[in-house]
């Protein structure tokens, strides 16, 4: 055997104890009796939910979960020994990769908040606690907000972020979005419909100060190939012609762009590199865009950021 076979077959060894892990732990519940504060008790059996009755606990928001590679959630009660209608829920989403994790968290998040260290990255807000790691996205919430619950669900928050297997460091494509003008805490990953476009696909959003009125957003998707990011490319320039303008051509290093004007969008950048469909919605002018741009390319382009574009489900 080669050894790109060994290590082929030691990835994969290793892929089928971690799902092993997780199954096994998902049965019998992630948060365990020792993990639970003094006080409180584990009500009732681990509850699990897969793709098929995931809009059983949570309704209307099961289509957002599923655009990314989810798998399974676990779901547990803690309640108070001596008042049992003081509950803490607990929700342990699995996804396929540590990319999806975040997408799902980003999209949930707020960015004014003050994050810290728990896991890859995590809050608390009121009384509830949320926090991604490797391909898991918890939230922990209480029926009450006191200063007891607070420290029960902060103990339950910490223990889970222990126990969990995986990486604790953000998804390395996010280095490819350019720090200047950067809004903190605005970047986000969508599974599927960039800009609500399906021939865009997955791809991330990151929101600006470029001195507009209003912010602008940087958008990229990295196709297969560049004949694939062409076709993107082509299609979002028409849906943008639909009912909008596409004006003249803006120099880029490498690649090619077009302004536009478009009613929702306003002023944009719309551009292709190599295999990257990329641009900048609601942009002020064509400098700072072009700027941005071309930053995110040459980011890209050293983080050799095209074999992550497809993370496996």
């Amino acid at each position: 055997m080669t050894t790109n076979g060994r290590r082929r077959t030691a990835a994969t060894a290793w892929a089928c104890l971690l799902l092993a892990w997780g199954a096994a732990a998902a049965a019998q519940g992630y948060v365990t009796a020792r993990m639970v504060p003094e006080g409180w008790k584990l009500a009732g059996e681990p509850q699990a939910f897969q793709a098929d009755n995931l809009h059983e606990q949570i309704d209307g928001a099961a289509a957002g979960y599923l655009r990314y590679s989810f798998r399974l959630l676990t779901v547990q009660s803690v309640q108070l020994a001596d008042d049992p209608k003081t509950e803490i829920l607990v929700e342990v989403y699995e996804f396929g990769n540590h990319l999806d994790a975040f997408g799902i968290y980003s999209n949930e998040r707020t960015p004014k908040l003050e994050y810290l260290k728990l896991g890859a990255e995590g809050y608390y807000a009121g009384a509830t606690c949320r926090f991604y790691k490797g391909s898991y996205y918890v939230k922990v919430a209480a029926s009450r907000d006191t200063q007891q619950v607070q420290a029960a669900l902060q103990a339950l928050a910490t223990g889970l972020a222990r126990r969990l297997k995986g990486e604790t460091k953000p998804p390395g494509l996010l280095k490819a979005i350019p720090s200047e003008g950067l809004i903190a805490n605005s970047e986000r990953y969508e599974g599927s419909d960039l800009l609500a476009h399906e021939f865009l696909g997955r791809g991330f959003t990151a929101d600006y100060d470029l001195g507009g009125e209003k912010p602008a957003k940087l958008f990229f998707a990295i196709k297969a190939d560049r004949w694939e990011a062409r076709g993107a490319h082509y299609k979002l320039l028409s849906f943008l012609r639909q009912r909008g303008e596409v004006g003249e051509k803006a120099v880029l290093a490498k690649g090619s762009g077009r302004m536009t004007r478009h009613p929702f969008y306003g002023p944009s950048l719309i551009c292709r590199s190599g295999p990257v469909v990329c641009g900048v919605l609601r942009t002020p002018g064509t400098e700072a865009a072009t700027k941005l741009v071309e930053g995110l390319i040459a980011n890209l382009e050293s983080l050799g950021a095209a074999a992550e574009a497809s993370p496996s489900p």
